[in-house]
């Protein structure tokens, strides 16, 4: 078998150095564009959760203080009839 030789067939040129370290730096500035925009859309989906949640608060605590001041007038307003009422 002295005559018998292996040889390969190159379909596919290897990249040289070059090419090969221009397409990592390539696929890392992508991944880090990727990681960036997904950082920044969390950052401000969580400042928006932050300032709807004072928002939120804020709301209740005026209806609740707008309820108040009404049942207050309402009670008020009950007393003065009545006071009125035994004056006549």
């Amino acid at each position: 078998m002295a005559g018998f030789q292996i040889k390969t067939i190159k379909w596919v040129r290897t990249p040289s150095f070059q090419e090969s370290s221009e397409t990592w730096r390539a696929r890392r500035q992508a991944a880090r564009a990727s990681f960036e925009s997904t950082t920044a859309a969390a950052m401000s989906a969580f400042r928006s959760i932050g300032a709807d949640l004072a928002t939120g608060m804020s709301s209740i605590a005026a209806s609740t203080a707008v309820k108040r001041i009404q049942d207050e007038a309402k009670a008020k307003a009950a007393e003065n009839a009545n006071a009125i009422d035994l004056s006549v």
